[in-house]
């Protein structure tokens, strides 16, 4: 039993609970773990009726300033001996106080260590299992004079941090996991049992009381209105089941997503089979960012991607992948032996593949994953398991085993001859082969130069971690500019040296990052900003090491089960691979979307600079991006965007463009500049003659009318252009008192008004404007929350969305322009609104924010605009420019570190989302829809 917790200070150990007997006794020390307890507390008491119902709720809450008194501890010893469990908040105050240690004391006394449970609520706890006791070096959450000698065997602790930081827990679904890791030891059940008959339990208790309130509406409805009314009660009954049980998926599948991502994406299909809702929807838009699994054979080992794109794993055999063909191997090739070590050359020509009875296979990798035998490398005497491979720009192969290692030349690899061998045990070498790190019998690690002959010459000894790095295929890396080198070890931490001068190498600032058995496997990006560690736990973890003297912790990934053994980054730097040993036979490869040190859900991020606001083509096949440069992208097409043409760009600090009514038209201004983009890969400059020293920051397309309209730098009025001559565009009036400082324009979609903000920031000004004459002024639209930064019409002509500096997006009705209505208003950005567009269905908006967050919105009701998700957008956006394709399936939001791309269209995902996923099986359906007929949403 968990104590009902009391928010004020405790008398007498709260002792007017006088039930028979507890479930358990539990002490919390100081404040901030009220809320956690009290989260776990009401989880418990509700958690697996029937069979389970907690008795008497106990607590006993210390506060540093009660006065210690015979009675006091009188009534706390009652509490526990009236328990069958002591349940310990840990945290630095509870190891601290005086009473917990005595609570402590008396229950190792009076009872046993195994009915001792502790939930992790603050500070560090660290197991070391050589001494069978906990680090006391590093842990500081337990009092270490009681418990120093209680625990023969690593004890139960359940993590509940997390809690500290949620504002709604119930919805959480880590707390269904949490409460039954704490019931499971009082009723003598597994975690996996509980679960189960806690979530059936829920759904049938759920299903009866709609059910009832069903049937009683419906006796009602046929009373008073007859049977019309209550077959239309029934409907929206059942309607309303399915959005329950659609919502209810997402949450399953969202706690899931890393862990079993197949599942999880099965489970997102039917949550929006279910009912289209705001959060099923969401949750789609957000699925890139779980991981993918690639199709095997069998155990995955090694895993590599060349500079083209292709990804190789390995095992029993081994698999080429294509992008964007990531279903199916284009490639096999069986091997009796298995391969234990991969390697491409760097310009992916070659394949290198090591195996386990120490022999070397070299390969042609041609276009199309095509692969064809070259040589084989015997294994010299004393040559055991190959661990790692390096395949140098200067045509050297390192080849790395348990006992040592060797050089050889493969520039010609039908008459591959050995450079030099290697006496100590490799474990790392240069991209460039000039580098190689080798550990010695006494511990140390020894720097060798390879330049020249490539015969190993000794420059520099370093301090080797704990641990058998020479076991582990990725246990030191050098990053791919050779200048720094990373080792991890088995006491959790990362050692990096700046070995720009072999000789002397520099240490740098260590990366820790707590698990049981160290950190197994490390790997820079492409760009070496990053560097990603595979842990013991099967956690993967993003760093920051762009500045090497600070580096910072980045996102954190916990899919796999075992021991991440092996990584690799895509040449991009935006997909990272990971191999897991899921068991001593098996092992499994997933693809995780990253961007720098963060996870994203984009499917893509072109290298774009420039954070002006996209503009597609009105046929979605183009894409004008940047800004500094102006850069032309091809979208329309299956698979990667691709760069088409970059066109001239003539502002410092970049341009903004926007495609005409014709689709084969960009324009930029001022003055207005035109290209002809009928060959998108030869922009035509249809204007050569006007000559420009500054380019519009702000260029708006009409959508009906012949007209642009463009802002200037900042304290310049808005100028029109009637542009129905694409060669000979001309003004056509100007639009005073208007805030230039904002990129804020926008046209509603027929066409008819204009709407900027002014300049004293107090409202919103609405012209209306034709292709032929001056602009009107109609109305004005209040800012009461804030100077307005972002405008956007949605497409049924009347709704302005507005975005202020205060983070708020409101709607208006702006039908009458003369007498707008305030609608609906969210503030959920937390900074200044910097993009605001609508989907062309209307249904849809997103924003981005000073906060860093582009947030999708759900906007049907303008009066209450829903947010559905905040995506995961690969770090912080501040100033961003957003554009939906016209086709409604892509959304483009550009900043200064490139520009992403989602997929919106709900189809297109569903599509994919099933093609990335097996369908669901009878077992699992049963698990989570134990009321409904088998029916996968993929057959």
């Amino acid at each position: 039993m968990l104590p009902a917790l009391r928010p004020g200070r405790a008398r007498g150990g709260d002792t007017g609970d006088r039930a028979a007997e507890y479930d358990a006794f539990i002490s919390y020390s100081h404040a901030w773990d009220r809320d956690v307890a009290n989260a776990l507390q009401r989880a418990l008491q509700s958690f697996g009726r029937p069979w389970y119902r907690p008795r008497s709720l106990k607590l006993f809450r210390d506060e540093t300033n009660l006065t210690a008194s015979p009675h006091l501890w009188r009534d706390i010893e009652q509490g526990l001996r009236r328990s069958r469990w002591l349940v310990v908040m840990a945290s630095p105050s509870a190891a601290a106080s005086p009473w917990v240690r005595q609570e402590i004391g008396w229950w190792l006394t009076h009872r046993s260590a195994d009915t001792l449970l502790l939930a992790w609520t603050d500070g560090t706890l660290v197991w070391d299992p050589e001494r069978t006791s906990f680090d006391w070096s590093r842990t500081d959450a337990l009092p270490r004079e009681e418990l120093a000698t209680a625990f023969d065997e690593q004890p139960r602790w359940v993590d509940l941090r997390w809690l500290r930081s949620l504002e709604h827990t119930r919805s959480d679904p880590r707390l269904l996991d949490s409460v039954a890791q704490f019931v499971a030891p009082l009723t003598g059940r597994s975690k996996d049992e509980l679960i189960g008959d806690h979530v059936r339990q829920r759904r049938r208790t759920r299903h009866w009381v709609q059910a009832t309130v069903t049937v009683l509406t419906a006796l009602l409805l046929i009373a008073v209105a007859g049977g019309i009314t209550a077959y239309d009660q029934r409907n929206r009954a059942r309607a309303q089941t399915l959005v329950a049980q659609s919502r209810q998926l997402v949450a399953e599948a969202s706690s899931i997503g890393d862990t079993h991502p197949d599942l999880a994406r099965q489970l997102l299909a039917q949550a929006y089979r279910f009912a289209p809702t705001a959060e099923s929807l969401g949750a789609l838009v957000e699925s890139r960012a779980m991981p993918r699994g690639v199709p095997s054979l069998g155990s995955v080992r090694a895993a590599a991607y060349s500079s083209r794109g292709v990804l190789v794993t390995a095992g029993d055999g081994v698999r080429l992948f294509e992008p964007p063909l990531m279903s199916r191997p284009v490639a096999l090739d069986s091997e009796q032996q298995p391969v234990t070590a991969v390697a491409f050359s760097p310009d992916g020509a070659l394949l290198a593949l090591g195996s386990a009875d120490g022999r070397v296979r070299l390969l042609a990798a041609g276009d199309g994953g095509r692969i064809r035998p070259l040589a084989t490398v015997p294994a010299p005497a004393g040559w055991t398991e190959v661990v790692t491979l390096v395949l140098t720009s200067a045509g050297r192969l390192v080849v790395m085993t348990e006992k040592g290692g060797a050089v050889l030349d493969v520039e010609d690899p039908a008459r591959t001859r050995t450079v030099a061998e290697v006496p100590e045990a490799s474990v790392a070498a240069s991209p460039s082969g000039d580098l190689m790190a080798t550990a010695r019998a006494d511990g140390q690690l020894r720097l060798w130069d390879l330049s020249g002959s490539g015969r190993p010459r000794p420059v520099a000894t370093l301090a080797a971690p704990p641990g058998n790095i020479e076991r582990m295929p990725q246990r030191a890396v050098f990053s791919p500019d050779g200048q720094i080198l990373a080792v991890a070890g088995r006491d959790s931490r990362v050692r990096l040296w700046d070995v720009a001068d072999p000789a002397r190498p520099v240490a740098r600032p260590e990366l820790y990052a707590q698990s049981r058995n160290g950190i197994r496997a490390v790997e820079f990006s492409p760009d070496a900003t990053t560097l990603a560690t595979g842990d013991s736990d099967g956690t993967v973890a993003l760093w920051d090491v762009s500045d090497p003297l600070r580096p910072r912790p980045g996102a954190r990934m916990t899919g796999h089960t075992g021991t991440v053994s092996g990584l690799s980054f895509s040449p991009d730097g935006h997909t990272l691979a990971s191999v897991g040993e899921e068991s001593a036979e098996t092992g499994v490869l997933r693809l995780w979307t990253v961007s720098g040190t963060e996870r994203t859900s984009a499917f893509t991020v072109l290298p774009t600079s420039g954070f002006f606001e996209p503009s597609f083509s009105p046929d979605s096949r183009l894409l004008a991006a940047g800004g500094n440069p102006t850069t032309v992208w091809q979208v329309g097409d299956p698979g990667t965007p691709r760069l088409a043409a970059t066109v001239e760009t003539v502002r410092v600090t970049g341009q903004a463009a926007s495609f005409g009514l014709d689709g084969r038209t960009l324009f930029s201004g001022l003055p207005v500049k035109a290209w002809d983009l009928t060959d998108p890969a030869d922009p035509r400059d249809l204007i050569p003659e006007t000559r420009r020293t500054w380019g519009a920051h702000s260029v708006e397309v009409n959508p009906t009318l012949p007209l642009l309209a463009v802002a200037n730098r900042s304290g310049d009025a808005v100028e029109l252009w009637n542009i129905a001559d694409r060669e000979r565009p001309r003004p056509l009036g100007t639009l005073d008192g208007v805030d230039t400082y904002t990129y804020a324009l926008a046209f509603s979609s027929d066409g008819e008004l204009l709407a900027a903000p002014v300049d004293d920031g107090r409202s919103v000004r609405l012209w209306r404007v034709t292709g032929d004459a001056p602009p009107t002024r109609v109305g004005e639209v209040p800012t009461d929350r804030g100077r307005a930064t972002a405008l956007a019409f949605a497409p049924d002509r009347r709704t302005l969305l507005l975005g202020d500096e205060s983070g708020t997006v409101t709607l208006w009705d702006v039908s009458r322009p003369t007498r707008p209505v305030r609608k609906g208003f969210s503030a959920r950005h937390t900074g200044t609104i910097g993009g605001i567009t609508v989907h062309p269905g209307g249904e849809l908006a997103a924003t981005t924010g000073l906060d860093g967050r582009v947030r999708l919105w759900n906007v049907t009701d303008p009066a209450r605009p829903v947010e559905m998700v905040s995506l995961s957008n690969g770090g912080f956006y501040a100033s961003a420019g957003l554009a939906f394709s016209p086709d409604g399936g892509l959304l483009a939001v550009g900043g200064d570190r490139g520009m992403r791309l989602w997929t919106v269209d709900p189809a297109a995902i569903l599509q994919q989302l099933c093609a990335e996923s097996t369908a669901i099986t009878r077992d699992q359906w049963a698990q989570y829809l134990p009321d409904r007929p088998y029916d996968p949403p993929c057959a």
